[in-house]
């Protein structure tokens, strides 16, 4: 057990069993830099909203969904490969615009992308 202290703070901190997604670390981060507040602040204080929300609800006589069975989780349609994902989007681009493309896009996109000079035909 770790006992970090923080401007106005004091906590026993221990390792936990569980990862945060990278996704989660970013906006945890992020929030940490907007409000000035270290990340375990930011933690402990959305744990007590929570702990305070699912409390409100059983005082008032409602329930939280965690009493009842949960709803089957419906089936997720499949996603499209991605070069269908990519024919769809050419759709909208006008002939015009696809005739302006350079002919040898592909075999120089280093130069295209990142302005390196053209490699040798």
């Amino acid at each position: 057990m770790k006992r970090l202290g923080f401007p106005g703070m004091v906590m026993d901190m221990e390792t936990t069993p569980f990862d945060l997604t990278p996704e989660q670390k970013s906006l945890l981060e992020s929030l940490s830099r907007e409000t000035g507040k270290p990340i375990p602040a930011l933690i402990a204080k959305a744990l007590e909203d929570l702990q305070e929300h699912e409390h409100a609800g059983h005082t008032n006589g409602e329930t939280n969904g965690h009493e009842t069975e949960a709803p089957a989780i419906e089936a997720q349609e499949t996603p499209k490969p991605i070069w269908e994902q990519f024919a769809e989007a050419f759709n909208d681009v006008p002939e015009e615009e696809l005739a302006r493309l350079p002919t040898d896009l592909a075999a120089q996109v280093d130069h295209y992308i990142y302005g390196l000079p053209k490699r040798p035909a």
